[in-house]
């Protein structure tokens, strides 16, 4: 199965990071704050779908989302405009080859 790791960015700029199957349902419900959004994103309206990788493993994805999680906001901007350089944010902490960058023109159809 494919899981996606995504970055939307927020009405107030903060940028919220999770991980799914389906990014064009996950993006409905964060847009939309239906139950099934992030608690985050109930309270910061989601404007825009910045970054998204896939990989092949559960794991995989959960790693790269708790990895992110821990940026700092330069760091989180710097990754949304260069997503292929994993390798060169995370180092040895995460093994980059198990990840692809989607292309920015394959995903923004989610927001206008």
């Amino acid at each position: 199965m494919t899981y996606y790791v995504y970055m939307v960015r927020c009405a107030d700029g903060s940028h919220y990071t999770g991980l799914c199957t389906d990014p064009g349902k996950r993006m409905r419900e964060h847009a939309e704050r239906t139950a099934a959004c992030a608690k985050y994103t109930r309270s910061h309206p989601v404007v825009a779908l910045d970054a998204l990788w896939k990989t092949g493993s559960r794991s995989d994805a959960a790693r790269l989302e708790a990895l992110i999680k821990r940026l700092n906001k330069a760091k989180k901007l710097a990754l949304i405009e260069r997503p292929g350089t994993l390798g060169a944010v995370f180092g040895e902490k995460l093994d980059a080859e198990a990840y692809e960058a989607v292309p920015r023109d394959a995903f923004l159809p989610f927001f206008p």
